[in-house]
């Protein structure tokens, strides 16, 4: 009787053992710093007509055990073709390819900065293309990560502006009044924009063409981070984290 309370006893641990929960989070490169996006989170990366999107996303595995991990994408939304878009994981696929040929191992809270790879060729086309790339162990495939990635082609027009304006706030780490300022304005007339790192527009101020400096209370704000750029019709510049602290 005792033998197989202790058989029981052990078929249960090792049951409950099994269970999965993939927590895994990723990174995307703002300036010299790595901002961390959660599972479910988006990312918008954005490049000029005719040029080409190359950038690394990191991956985090958060959990205490050790994963194999598989990646598929899906399209939630296609510019007008042609266009061209790949993802790297265990290698480099083409355009119809929708999911890794293999899976690449994550040890307990390893990240890795050069396993995720996006590339995206607009061509002569305008536009937005929405892929969602989703994240599975090899053992329970029904766990899944993902992370949703804009990919916007913007137009560089002869009569549009050639780069947004270099665009700062301060001070940073904030808590109440922020004074963000701009340089190389010339007329450029637009907004600035806050969202935070799932990518929710949090707050935009108009900018009338040719400010240089520009107070706003973000007292309201939740403590955490959050990403701001300058925008107009033709342009978002290259977003920068905003720190809020209570």
């Amino acid at each position: 009787m005792k033998k197989i309370f202790i058989f029981l006893a052990l078929l249960a641990c090792c049951t409950a053992n099994k269970g999965y929960s993939l927590d895994l989070t990723f990174a995307q490169k703002v300036g010299a710093n790595w901002v961390t996006v959660p599972s479910g989170g988006s990312v918008t990366l954005t490049c000029k007509q005719n040029y080409l999107i190359d950038e690394y996303l990191g991956v985090t595995n958060n959990t205490t055990q050790t994963y194999c991990i598989w990646m598929g994408k899906s399209y939630g939304q296609k510019q007008a073709s042609p266009f061209f878009d790949t993802f790297c994981w265990d290698k480099c696929y083409n355009q119809n390819e929708t999911k890794s040929v293999a899976c690449l191992k994550y040890n307990p809270g390893q990240t890795k900065y050069s396993d995720f790879r996006i590339e995206y060729d607009p061509q002569n086309n305008l536009g937005e293309t929405v892929v969602r790339y989703t994240f599975w162990p090899t053992d329970a495939p029904g766990d899944s990560a993902w992370i949703t990635v804009h990919l916007v082609s913007q137009s560089a027009g002869i009569n549009e502006p050639s780069g947004a304006p270099a665009l700062s706030v301060s001070p940073n780490p904030c808590s109440g009044e922020a004074v963000f300022s701009l340089a190389n304005t010339g007329s450029a007339q637009g907004k600035i924009v806050i969202i935070d790192l799932l990518g929710n527009n949090i707050k935009a101020i108009e900018l009338p063409a040719g400010t240089t400096q520009l107070k706003t209370d973000l007292s309201a704000f939740t403590a955490g981070i959050y990403l701001y750029y300058f925008q107009n019709a033709y342009l978002a510049g290259k977003p920068k984290k905003l720190i809020i602290e209570k």
